[in-house]
């Protein structure tokens, strides 16, 4: 039996079937870099890092932090998202019918509460009313004339995290029986989300 002098990895090399190592896909405990060793206090919203994830302040732990005193305070990363004026989800709601505009602020209030009390990291950073500078060719196609733009408002919501700015679309969508046309994008050089949302 004649045995061949090179492994296969040279033999890929010869042949110019060299394979690059593509970096590991990110696990979700891993999406702000290796877990820390000491607790953490975040002076804004008071959420504490432990057990390599944030979770919300209780009196138990404040009694585990007096006795480890290993506490430092550093800003959570939502925290940290909001104060350098960023975000990773964006949700523009077009053409609402004025009589439902209050109605999707305030789902949108109640569901970031409940999304808040689940994951101290799930936020809504902001809900606006934004004017329409320059409507897009769909909204244009149907349209008489510029006229009917004048004065048009959209409702943009900001997150921190990408996955709420979906559920929360998904939720609208479901509120409205499917009705909205849901539009999402995703950008390739930066973990952020944009969705729209026409009515």
């Amino acid at each position: 039996m004649k045995v061949h002098p090179f492994s296969k990895r040279e033999k890929r090399k010869i042949k110019g079937k060299v394979h690059p190592k593509l970096p590991k896909a990110r696990k979700k405990g891993e999406e702000f870099g290796p877990g820390e060793i000491d607790y953490l206090i975040c002076p804004e919203c008071h959420c504490v890092y432990f057990n390599k994830s944030w979770h919300h302040s209780l009196e138990q732990d404040i009694k585990r932090f007096k006795e480890e005193k290993q506490v430092k305070f550093q800003l959570c990363p939502a925290c940290q998202l909001i104060k350098d004026e960023r975000f990773e989800g964006e949700v523009i709601v077009e053409n609402v019918p004025e009589r439902f505009k209050e109605e999707i602020k305030i789902l949108i209030r109640n569901f970031g509460k409940r999304a808040f009390e689940q994951d101290p990291m799930d936020r809504i950073i902001s809900i606006k009313e934004k004017t329409v500078k320059r409507p897009t060719a769909r909204r244009k196609r149907g349209a008489a004339s510029r006229k009917e733009f004048e004065g048009l408002k959209d409702i943009q919501i900001l997150t921190t995290e990408n996955q709420l700015a979906v559920r929360l679309a998904k939720k609208i969508d479901e509120i409205f029986g499917g009705k909205p046309k849901t539009s999402i994008s995703h950008s390739e050089k930066e973990d952020i989300i944009r969705i729209r949302i026409s009515f």
